[in-house]
């Protein structure tokens, strides 16, 4: 007997920050640590599931009794995901299904290697185009019916036989006899795209966490690669390296209807800064501020050495009153 296709995952990644993504900071800060667990125990049940958890009375409940926490607290905590877009509310409300874009992702992510992936076609958040050029083999969309409405395969892996090498080996048979004959095929010259999340770690804006990582592929459906690169750039040469920083920029360039903003003209750089411009660490010197020494006047060399005199006097006054009462065997420590 065939052994049955697993849908869902063993593992799944969670980063010591992810409670800190933006659209989870109002749940966990309502409902505490019972909120987070919830959280956790659904991001369980999506990836066991594959990508989507279905959310009706019966999850309700039986959620509810596994976490331990009341069946409210636990529509509320969910509710509040789905508001906060944690959760995509369309499908949730047309399907009653949880699930979002980073979850899909993720999930193709960690089951690129098999043979088969699915996912509904009423479910789907990603570009299956870009992303069955991750999967090793092929995505497909499924249908209401369970039918397949559409088979994306890797173009890489496609043409894979026919791009491995410069040249490839064509068998001709000729009744009992086989020749083999080479065919030269010239490479296709690589365009390498710009890539946000090599120039985010290149530029020392940190690690790239799944939080992270979420919100660049955020920036990227919103305004394109090249527009991220570009808006990261402009943050280094500011001495701004941080996500937040980045977002500003992008809606700034929007609203004021810039189209290309890589032909705008840059402004220059700050005073010792070396990134772009040829140094190795890319991060912004600081010059330090040093007032001029001036040349004390006659009178205050005077005032001075009269103060100093004074200390010394006052000095010799304790050290000489401390051996007197050393000598009368007084107790010196009271």
């Amino acid at each position: 007997m065939a052994r049955p296709l697993k849908e869902g995952l063993d593992y799944f990644p969670l980063d010591i920050d992810f409670d800190q993504d933006d659209k989870l900071v109002v749940p966990i800060a309502k409902y505490g640590m019972q909120g987070l667990g919830v959280i956790v125990k659904i991001m369980m049940n999506i990836y066991r599931n594959g990508y989507f958890y279905p959310w009706e009375e019966r999850e309700h409940y039986a959620l509810s009794s596994k976490v331990n926490v009341d069946i409210n607290t636990v529509v509320e905590v969910v509710n509040e995901c789905i508001n906060w877009g944690f959760f995509n509310r369309n499908v949730y409300e047309n399907h009653k299904v949880l699930t979002s874009r980073g979850f899909q992702k993720r999930y193709i992510e960690a089951a690129k290697r098999r043979k088969d992936l699915t996912i509904f076609e009423g479910f789907l958040l990603i570009d299956p185009a870009e992303e069955c050029k991750k999967v090793f083999h092929s995505l497909s969309i499924i249908g209401p019916d369970n039918s397949i409405v559409n088979v994306y395969i890797n173009p890489e892996r496609a043409g894979k036989i026919s791009t491995e090498s410069t040249q490839s080996k064509v068998k001709e048979s000729k009744g009992k006899e086989t020749k083999v004959k080479e065919i030269d095929i010239e490479p296709e010259e690589v365009v390498v795209p710009p890539n946000p999340f090599r120039m985010f770690e290149a530029e020392g804006f940190g690690t790239i966490s799944s939080v992270i990582s979420d919100q660049i592929k955020d920036f990227i459906a919103d305004y394109g690669e090249r527009w991220v690169c570009e808006a990261l750039r402009t943050s280094v040469i500011a001495g701004k390296r941080n996500l937040s920083y980045v977002r500003a920029i992008l809606k700034r360039w929007k609203s004021d209807g810039i189209d290309d903003p890589w032909t705008q003209e840059k402004p220059p750089p700050p005073t010792g800064y070396k990134g772009p411009y040829g140094g190795k660490s890319g991060k912004q010197q600081i010059e330090i501020y040093k007032p001029p020494l001036n040349e004390p006047t006659p009178e205050e060399l005077a005032e001075h050495e009269k103060a100093m005199a004074a200390l010394k006097a006052k000095k010799e006054a304790a050290e000489r009153e401390l051996k007197e009462k050393r000598d009368r065997g007084e107790d010196i420590n009271r």
